[in-house]
């Protein structure tokens, strides 16, 4: 978490860091109860070693991750104003057990009642496109329909996933029918879930998506550097998509460049053809910049007094 005496911090940034956590943590409470006495249908789609370790450990995020997170309540409203007019429910509670005797529960974002059909609606929050919904959230929703059709006599009952940016206001649908297989493989992560709870034994880790943001990641066998990984399915997709628009990224460029040049030439700041609109943008930095390499040789210790730290990064490079 941010630390609330970090000179750069406002007051109001120090009061923001203290509060936001605590507001959320008793939503949370106050909707969900206290998440380490059972286990959510969340919980056994993905990672078992952070659901587990989630429960035992409860760890803090920063006021960014927390934000994030606040994105999945976002989806939930628009979800909900979609919903508008349908017989809908929120925040319905389905129960079960595991074979241990611990308790199962999961919280429906949406359950809506049209008599002889019962529909669930799941709200996904996605910082991009998916073409397909994740596994994690199939088997989620597929627990939810599992442990909710009990209650509902004779009635048949089917699955959407919802999955909205709500940066870009892109979004889709996804039917999810009531699987068997996957409803078992679903229980089958509860069940074992649940014995490690039990008997306080961390389950392994799985490589999932959200690796990179996992408070647990630092001792995680699963993604120590030279282990050999198994590849979720989406990242694989990803993969495989990657692959297929390294051709067209080169092609873009190229376009880009003469477009460029051609509007460069003609002194023409905006074109349009048809739908697509393209503004010549213009570097609005300094006239000059400096040479480092001859400053580090015939001015070292200007460059020792001012040189500052160099922000690392990461990229991608497809081969």
């Amino acid at each position: 978490m941010s630390n609330p005496l970090d000179a750069t911090l406002t007051k109001l940034d120090v009061f923001i860091n203290k509060n936001l956590p605590q507001v959320l943590a008793k939503e949370t409470v106050n909707s969900l109860g206290d998440r380490s006495k059972y286990i959510g249908a969340s919980d056994i789609g993905g990672c078992l070693r952070k659901a587990f370790l989630t429960k035992q450990q409860k760890p803090e995020y920063d006021i960014a991750q927390h934000i994030v997170f606040e994105r999945g309540h976002l989806s939930e409203g628009i979800v909900a104003k979609m919903l508008e007019g349908t017989p809908y429910k929120t925040q319905v509670e389905a129960s079960g057990k595991a074979d241990n005797g611990f308790p199962i529960k999961a919280h429906i974002d949406f359950v809506v009642d049209f008599g002889k059909e019962v529909v669930v609606v799941e709200a996904k929050s996605t910082s991009i496109p998916v073409d397909e919904p994740y596994e994690s959230w199939v088997l989620q929703v597929q627990l939810q329909m599992g442990l909710l059709k009990p209650s509902l006599s004779n009635k048949t009952v089917r699955g959407y996933i919802i999955a909205i940016d709500v940066n870009t206001g892109w979004y889709k649908t996804f039917e999810v029918e009531p699987n068997k297989t996957l409803f078992n493989i679903a229980l089958g992560n509860a069940n074992t879930l649940a014995n490690a709870l039990r008997n306080n034994k961390c389950p392994n880790g799985q490589i999932q998506l959200y690796c990179d943001k996992c408070p647990f990641k630092g001792n995680c066998e699963a993604i120590s550097k030279g282990a050999d990984k198994q590849l979720p399915f989406n990242i694989k997709a990803l993969i495989n998509k990657l692959k297929k628009f390294q051709s067209i990224e080169k092609e873009i460029k190229k376009c880009k460049d003469e477009i460029k040049s051609f509007m460069t030439a003609t002194n023409t700041n905006v074109a349009k053809c048809n739908d697509a609109t393209i503004s010549l943008q213009q570097n609005k930095g300094d006239d000059y910049t400096v040479d480092l390499g001859r400053l580090r040789v015939e001015e070292p210790d200007i460059y020792a007094k001012y040189r500052i730290p160099a922000k690392k990064y990461s990229f991608l490079k497809i081969i």
